[in-house]
């Protein structure tokens, strides 16, 4: 049986949690469309080897009677946050938005770490990552930050880059540093636009 290890949640990340509510998610949906098919077994292996660099990315959020809490468990699986899906019908623009409309109203499974990509591998002829990430992890401008610290110029450029364990305080990205060039990158394929959306407004907090 896994062992948990637990962190005291921060008091502002804690009120994002508790603020969730069925119909008033706090989730935050980002959107990158590529030209190029993205291979699932490569988006996985680029998600393990930098997004969860971040510590926090594996550890799920916990409330009891004492409050809420960060718990790590030895059981993540990152099989079960990254999913392949088609798009139904011309699988382009309007087909896309009914898609990502209806996972900006579903919840994300309290029982695991709260983000997931799905990988559509049919939209206008291309490809298209869907990003989904509780509010509480971090805020919407962070968290392209952390998507940014994914990508390389080139998709052979992505998948070399190796693993490098995030320091506490390097977990925790501000606004505003990255450059031009960066937010131009490909993930594993070459990407003719890139979104990133939040559903709520916040420009100065950090992974914490």
């Amino acid at each position: 049986m896994a062992i948990a290890q637990r962190e005291r949640i921060s008091g502002v990340d804690t009120a994002w949690l508790r603020m969730d509510q069925p119909t008033n998610l706090m989730m935050i949906v980002g959107v990158m469309m590529l030209e190029g098919r993205l291979d699932v077994r490569a988006v996985k292996k680029v998600i393990a080897a930098r997004f969860l660099a971040f510590r926090r990315f594996r550890q799920r959020a916990v409330q009891d009677a004492a409050g809420a809490w960060w718990e790590t468990t030895d059981d993540f699986d990152v099989d079960r946050h990254v999913k392949r899906a088609s798009l139904p019908g011309k699988a382009g623009k309007e087909e896309l938005e009914a898609f990502v409309s209806k996972l900006a109203s579903t919840p994300l499974d309290p029982a695991r770490p709260l983000w997931q990509f799905h990988v559509i591998d049919n939209y206008a002829g291309g490809s298209a990552l869907v990003t989904r990430i509780h509010h509480c992890y971090a805020d919407g401008i962070a968290l392209i930050q952390v998507l940014l610290s994914m990508t390389h110029a080139t998709a052979a450029g992505s998948l070399a880059m190796k693993s490098e364990p995030v320091a506490e305080q390097a977990a925790r990205p501000t606004s505003g540093r990255r450059s031009s060039s960066r937010s131009r990158a490909r993930w594993a394929a070459r990407a003719t636009s890139a979104r990133a959306c939040s559903r709520r407004d916040a420009t100065s907090r950090r992974i914490r």
